[in-house]
């Protein structure tokens, strides 16, 4: 009997680790092998913009075309492409799962008539923690409706999809925050 408690906890404990290092291991493989997308970012609330050591992130292809119906908080599958500017465009959003370097897994919000709006999984940029404030102000103004200047590039494999960078002016975050003048 002890033997048998032993090798449950045993079985127990490896489930528990295998799960968490299954998550990392998917992570890092959608990272170093995911296809690159540009996403071009929405100018967000300025005070709802940012919580505790994040930028929070707002889509442009947030509201994409459908001839679906979805109601709130289903799973969808959504086939990314590039567009001219070089910018992941939605070029169509299924219940029907799918994979491959092109597609992301998603969460539908409200829908309306033949439009689905899209929660993406990555809508939150960490920073170290002196950092965050300057990055979010510098987001904020790069992502007002006269300037849109900010994205981010997401690896996308097999429906999954890791945040890479967020980018202003061309630069990444923190390459940009060390050029900006001292306060």
């Amino acid at each position: 009997m002890k033997n048998l408690r032993i090798a449950l906890f045993a079985v127990v404990a490896a489930v528990h680790l295998a799960v968490p290092a299954w998550m990392i291991a998917r992570q890092v493989k959608t990272l170093t092998e995911g296809r690159v997308f540009k996403f071009r970012t929405a100018p967000v609330d300025p005070y709802d913009a940012f919580r505790g050591r994040f930028v929070a992130l707002s889509f442009k292809i947030s509201e994409a075309e459908t001839e679906e119906k979805f109601e709130r908080n289903q799973t969808a599958y959504v086939t990314l492409a590039e567009d001219p500017d070089g910018f992941a465009k939605v070029v169509r959003v299924t219940h029907e799962r799918r994979s491959g370097d092109d597609v992301l897994r998603v969460q539908t919000g409200y829908s309306y008539e033949h439009y689905a709006h899209l929660d993406f999984p990555f809508t939150r940029y960490y920073l170290e923690e002196k950092t965050a404030p300057e990055a979010e102000r510098a987001y904020r103004e790069a992502s007002r409706r006269d300037h849109e200047n900010a994205w981010v590039t997401v690896r996308v494999r097999n429906g999954y999809g890791a945040l890479e960078e967020l980018w202003i002016d061309g630069k990444p975050v923190r390459d940009f925050l060390r050029e900006q003048p001292a306060p």
